[in-house]
Formats: structure tokens, C-alpha cells, sequence
């Protein structure tokens, strides 16, 4: 404990974390107030998410509870919040008995701030194209909601920095590999417009083609 003091005392912990710094500041008090804070987002997104339900007799699980602090009070990305404040709101029973959220939790705890939102942008497109087709995210169906996505589109969507554009390749990589690995998405290749001309003829560009999984819907609904 008198070493991590120390050295949260010293200057060099805004050099080291940057602006993460604030979580430490000079003292474990100021650590906390960061936590709570973001847990405060999370809490006002799933206030938001129930509107007039909020006054319905409901609880959540203590799970759902610990999971959503553990795990969300580290997030300040608007879109992580997002999607915590969807657990929350989701895990809001009349019995309180409900604990599935804290298994999603744990998933978004293992997802990366680029991995949550290309998640978002693949199912959001899958939701607009394919909301009224009454197709089931079953064996027989997910492969008929298979989409392309064009890089530029792609690109645009998750508001990349110039650094992060100069590593979109590595970026891409982990992102989609491990989205794939970690059954968030069925299958997906992606490449430049010869490659993907092969089954995409009408493309203008090189993207990315991705199919859902079951596991990446319920995230999503969640």
C-alpha cells in the first residue's frame, strides 16, 4: 500500500496514463469519484432506456449489479455506456431474479472500445435490412443476413483518428478475429475490391463482409 502511494504521488503518473490519470489523481478518493461517476452514466442511460417503467415495481439482480460495477465503472466511452446502461435496464425484473445480464457484462468486459462499436455498426445494418424478413438467428437463416460493408463506410463510422488510421490494418485484425473468436459474429473476410468483387461484384470498393451470430444478436438486444 506505501508503494502505491508513493507513487501515486508522484508526477510522473500523468506521463504514464495520460489522461487516465484522473481514475488515480493523488489520491484513492479521487479513483473512486471517477468509478462513480461513470457508474452514474451507466445508471441515468438505463433510467432513460426504461422511461415510465422506472416507476413499475421492478429490481435488478445483485449479480447484474456487481457485474455492471466491476465492469462499467472503468468505461467513459459513450457507446460502452450505452450498451451497460441496455444491461442495466434489460436485468430490471419484478422478481429480481433475472441474473443473465451479469454473463453479458462479462462479455463487454472482454470486448475492446473497437470491437463494441464495429459490433454496433454490423447489427445495426442487420437490424434496418433485415427487421421485417422474419428470418431467425438460427443455422438455417444467419448466412441469408450476411452484408457487406464498404471500408470507406466503415471508416467514417467509428470516427478514427489519424493514428488509429494508420493502424487500421492491426485494428481490423484484432477487432474482427476476435469478434469471430469469441462467437460475436458467424463469419467475415474483408479486402481490398478484387477480393471482394469475388462474391460481391457490384462493390465500388474493397470492405468488409460479416454474417451474425446468435450470441452477437442477443448482445445487441441486450
Amino acid at each position: 500500500v506505501s508503494a502505491v502511494a508513493a507513487y501515486l504521488g508522484k508526477d510522473g503518473i500523468n506521463k504514464l496514463l495520460g489522461p487516465t490519470a484522473d481514475y488515480l489523481g493523488v489520491s484513492l478518493k479521487d479513483f473512486v469519484q471517477k468509478r462513480a461517476d461513470n457508474i452514474g452514466r451507466i445508471f441515468f442511460n438505463a433510467e432513460k432506456k426504461l422511461g415510465n417503467k422506472i416507476n413499475e415495481k421492478g429490481q435488478v439482480s445483485p449479480k447484474v449489479l456487481k457485474s455492471i460495477i466491476d465492469e462499467g465503472s472503468y468505461c467513459d466511452d459513450a457507446l460502452a455506456v450505452e450498451y451497460f446502461g441496455g444491461v442495466l435496464a434489460s436485468s430490471r425484473t419484478e422478481s429480481g431474479r433475472d441474473d443473465r445480464g451479469a454473463r453479458i457484462g462479462k462479455i463487454l468486459d472482454n470486448m475492446t472500445i473497437y470491437q463494441i462499436r464495429t459490433h454496433y455498426i454490423i447489427y445495426t445494418i442487420i437490424r434496418k435490412l433485415f427487421k421485417d424478413s422474419k428470418y431467425l438467428f438460427n443455422k438455417n437463416d444467419r448466412h441469408k443476413m450476411e452484408i457487406f460493408i464498404p471500408l470507406s463506410i466503415y471508416v467514417n463510422a467509428m470516427q478514427f483518428d489519424n493514428n488509429e488510421h494508420e493502424q487500421l490494418t492491426p485494428i481490423l485484425n484484432n477487432t474482427l478475429f476476435g469478434l469471430n473468436k469469441d462467437s460475436l459474429v458467424e463469419t467475415f473476410y474483408y479486402g481490398p475490391i478484387d477480393y471482394i468483387q469475388q462474391n460481391y461484384v457490384e462493390a465500388k470498393e474493397g470492405g468488409i463482409v460479416v454474417a451474425p451470430s446468435a450470441l452477437g444478436a442477443e448482445l445487441y438486444l441486450w
